[in-house]
Parts: structure tokens; sequence; C-alpha cells
């Protein structure tokens, strides 16, 4: 994945920090190794929710991350190439700076969806 496209309007918005962490799951995507990559993106959530449970990351940091990672799969593969849980959970993901109001992301269900992911692994 090349930060400059085709998120170019994209990136002026986002930091370096953002891409280095979507950059390893979108490099398993181009390889074709899809389970790997479901594997990342499950563990990569559990960690963010783990880390803005404890108060150590804004919610808003970690929205940026699924933020890019389906406008990278939009982009670029048609479908659910990830499968159905998966992009549930990013879609869950995109909604992180609502983190803690009535209509913010269902923390639970995102925990839910990763366990399931990784458990299939």
């Amino acid at each position: 994945m090349r930060p400059d496209i085709p998120f170019k309007e994209y990136a002026k918005e986002t930091t370096r920090d953002v891409y280095f962490v979507v950059e390893p799951i979108a490099s398993k995507i181009e390889a074709g190794e899809i389970d790997d990559a479901r594997n990342m993106l499950a563990r990569l959530t559990l960690w963010f929710l783990d880390q803005i449970e404890a108060g150590k990351l804004e919610p808003w940091k970690a929205r940026n991350a699924y933020f890019l990672l389906n406008i990278y799969l939009i982009d670029n593969y048609p479908g659910d190439i990830l499968g159905e849980e998966a992009h549930e959970l990013i879609y869950e993901g995109t909604l992180l700076h609502e983190y803690g109001k009535d209509f913010g992301p269902d923390i639970g269900y995102m925990r839910e969806l990763a366990e399931r992911i990784s458990e299939a692994m």
C-alpha cells in the first residue's frame, strides 16, 4: 500500500502512525494472505480496545486506522474480501470517535467479532 495513492487527500489529515498500523494488513491482503490479514485485524482490534478502555489511547486515533483500512478496501477490492465479520469489525471501528456515546460503537460486539475471527484461525 502506498500512502500517496489512492489516499492522497486523506494523507494530508492522517498521521504516518496510521499508515504504519494499516500497511501490514494491506500488505497481507495484496499478497493474498487473507487469513493472516484477518488475524492481524483481530489482534489489532483487541489491542486497541484494551488500550482505549485503559485510557491509554484516544478512540479517534484508533478510528483513523479503521477508516483508512476501509477506504483502502473500497478503493481496491470489491465485496467482502476479508469476510463479513471483518467488515463489520471495520465498520464498528470507524465509529470509535463516538466512543462512550449512545450512538457510538458497540465495544462488546467489536471484541466478540475480533475473538471470533481469532478463534477461526
